[in-house]
């Protein structure tokens, strides 16, 4: 059995995982999802047979927009993503922000079908909101063929009104756009060292990246092509002995390192991270030193480490300046790319686009 046992539709609704469950926020940039869910109940011709199965059901449904009744133009569906939280704009920094799984139901239906829907700027240039109703086309006990919706001017209106915004842009400290800043997070952390010898003034701080906000959040971030533990992104160090006859020179060391151990998105998280002091290119090492970080959710660890070095091998230092390129999300899915690097006061952000 089929359609061929439905008489008709006997309730139908369409809703969002918002507090308000007809309005829904959505960043047009193509990461960022809206669940949608339809509700549906039919009315059987014969009560102990069965209805239409549940992808025959969305087989026959459709998403249109409310105003015309015609297919929806700025916004389109696909497979649940990874970022699918509840935007809520205007609200308290301190508000919790909703994951789509914090759902409130408006009541029982025999059928209920969760679309998700995204925008971006090739299917909506100029970021335009959509009001999004339903569509259900099939062909009943009577061999008639049923048109059902719930747009304008329809019997059982319903829908859910999409407002879209342009993608979230971020920036460094002082722009117009809410800052992405990199701040010392521990000048004193537990680590130890292997040398014991031929080095003096140590010091390693701890630095943490972050969205300077209360409400978005990195979530999740990629390494371009950037040098990750246990060697340095950059390293540099000036001669402040040449050596001598019976010395060795002695290099003040800055080095720069981006943990891989870093858990950007899982809560609290205490780890080891081994860092190899190197000289050279070819990643020759003086030594090593395991710095225990403790980390929070949401933030990206950066390790600088300073101290000045007897160069006993007089093989010669060599710098490798670079930085460190980083793509990150926030929780909608709005992208960051931030370039870190280091200087005598220790690890700074020189752009973030």
């Amino acid at each position: 059995m089929s359609w061929d046992n439905v008489k008709g539709v006997s309730s139908a609704q369409i809703w969002t995982d918002n507090p308000d469950m007809t309005q829904a926020y959505l960043f047009a940039n193509g990461n960022h999802q809206v669940k949608l869910t339809v509700g549906l109940s039919l009315t059987l011709s014969d009560a102990t047979q069965p209805g239409p199965t549940e992808d025959e059901v969305k087989a026959a449904l459709t998403l249109v927009d409310y105003e015309t009744g015609a297919g929806v133009r700025f916004i389109k569906t696909g497979a649940k993503g990874g970022y699918d939280y509840v935007y809520q704009p205007n609200m308290s920094a301190t508000i919790n922000v909703l994951s789509a799984s914090d759902t409130s139901n408006p009541g029982a239906y025999q059928y209920e079908l969760d679309y998700y829907v995204s925008s971006d700027s090739t299917i909506n240039a100029n970021y335009a909101s959509e009001k999004v109703a339903l569509f259900l086309s099939y062909i009943n006990s009577s061999g008639t063929e049923v048109d059902y919706n719930t747009a304008s001017g329809s019997k059982s209106q319903s829908y859910v009104a999409v407002t879209v915004y342009p993608p979230k842009k971020y920036g460094t400290a002082g722009s117009s756009s809410t800052p992405v800043i990199i701040a010392l997070k521990d000048d004193k952390p537990n680590y130890t060292n292997e040398q014991t010898a031929n080095e003096s003034n140590e010091k390693v701080s701890i630095y943490q990246l972050r969205i300077d906000d209360g409400y978005f959040r990195i979530i999740s971030f990629q390494a371009n092509n950037t040098v990750q533990s246990p060697n340095p992104f950059t390293r540099r160090a000036t001669n402040n002995s040449s050596g001598g006859a019976g010395h060795y020179p002695v290099w003040a060391t800055y080095e720069a390192f981006l943990p891989v151990q870093n858990k950007i998105n899982q809560g609290a998280a205490s780890y080891d991270s081994k860092l190899t002091i190197t000289y050279n290119n070819n990643n020759y090492a003086y030594f090593s030193l395991t710095v225990t970080v403790n980390q929070e959710q949401n933030e990206i660890i950066f390790i600088h480490f300073y101290s000045e070095i007897n160069d006993t091998s007089e093989v010669g230092f060599v710098n490798n300046t670079s930085t460190a390129s980083l793509f990150a999300l926030d929780q909608f899915g709005n992208e960051l790319n931030v370039i870190v690097s280091e200087d005598n006061d220790g690890i700074k952000i020189d752009s973030v686009t």
